[in-house]
């Protein structure tokens, strides 16, 4: 594969990656509001969740949305 294909499929690769990041991000907080959740737990579900850590959040999310830490 020219470098070039590589470059583009590369830059691809990473808006989808983004764009489904962003996405869980928004739906996390969507959800943690939803269930009544305080701000700052919402606000540390939406850092969780940047692109770095994405795959592993989302995992650590669905384990822990029915568990309240703050009551």
């Amino acid at each position: 594969m020219p470098e070039s294909q590589s470059n583009v499929l590369s830059n691809i690769v990473l808006i989808v990656y983004v764009i489904i990041s962003l996405a869980a991000v928004i739906w996390v907080c969507k959800d943690t509001r939803r269930k009544g959740r305080p701000l700052s737990e919402t606000i540390g579900w939406a850092i969780f969740m940047t692109p770095p850590l994405f795959p592993m959040a989302i995992v650590t999310y669905f384990f822990f949305r029915k568990k309240n830490f703050f009551d």
